[in-house]
């Protein structure tokens, strides 16, 4: 079973060929499904390019969205969009609201958008000014203090999905499959090389996240999690424990493309 992967996309910043061309190298590779881990646009377009994809794919579509789905919008207001835009079109599976997804007889897929929760690094003093905080309706304008309680909100309610579908999945699949926008371990934050500083870390990781996926791995040493990021552009790998992987995937603005093939025996 061939799963094509795709993160960070961010088509509404390359040309309709661009999309199109993206579509076919997906579509050569002959995929049983796709799964795209975030930034596919902006709120304004997510929805018609969730719509492209689907058009130009003969396969089940599994997503979760990233922070940039959500500039010049609001986080409830798109999610709401989404799920409707779901239950009308059958191939596209909103992974934030969804049931796990039973993949074959031994895999399974469970996912969320995820949220950096401040807790990694020093939050109270980076400088780091994440346009999020200026193009998400319920971020802009907060005074730092408020806007982590909202960025810990966020990630909570990530944390909380995760730790009720994770075992629901486990309960009959080997191997478990979990899509998410952002990295669920500083160690999994790669820019360029190097894993996140002090100043970054706090914008591009959720340790409540992974806090949750390591309760309940460490309860099932035989079961594996293989966990799908993105967020940072840059590729890595991070192994907390022996039976939990993390990739973190590479993306170039302006240059979608696959990310990663995975092949599931």
């Amino acid at each position: 079973m061939r799963i094509v992967w795709l993160t960070d996309i961010h088509l509404n910043g390359v040309a309709d060929a661009v999309t199109d061309d993206l579509l076919a190298t997906v579509t050569a590779r002959r995929p049983a499904a796709v799964l795209v881990g975030g930034d596919i646009a902006e709120a304004p377009d997510v929805r018609e390019y969730l719509l492209r994809i689907a058009a130009g794919l003969d396969c089940p579509v599994y997503f979760v969205l990233g922070n940039h789905d959500y500039y010049f919008g609001s986080v409830q207001q798109v999610r709401q969009e989404i799920y409707r835009l779901c239950q009308g079109h059958p191939q596209l599976t909103y992974l934030t609201y969804a049931e796990p997804v039973r993949l074959s007889a031994g895999y399974a897929l469970v996912g969320h958008d995820g949220w950096a929760d401040g807790r990694c690094g020093d939050y109270d003093n980076s400088r780091v000014v994440m346009s999020d905080h200026r193009f998400i309706r319920e971020l802009a304008g907060t005074e730092p203090e408020a806007r982590l309680s909202l960025l810990q909100e966020l990630a909570g309610e990530a944390a909380d999905h995760v730790r009720r579908v994770l075992p629901q999945a486990l309960e009959y699949a080997q191997e478990v499959l979990l899509l998410t926008h952002v990295p669920p371990f500083r160690e999994a934050c790669w820019h360029e090389g190097n894993i996140a500083d002090d100043q970054w870390a706090p914008h591009f990781s959720s340790q409540v996240m992974g806090e949750t996926i390591l309760e309940i791995m460490r309860s099932r040493p035989t079961q594996r999690l293989t966990v799908l990021c993105g967020h940072t552009h840059s590729s890595g790998e991070f192994a907390p424990i022996p039976n939990v992987r993390v990739l973190t995937g590479a993306a170039e603005y302006g240059r979608p493309d696959i990310c990663r093939v995975l092949t599931l025996s």
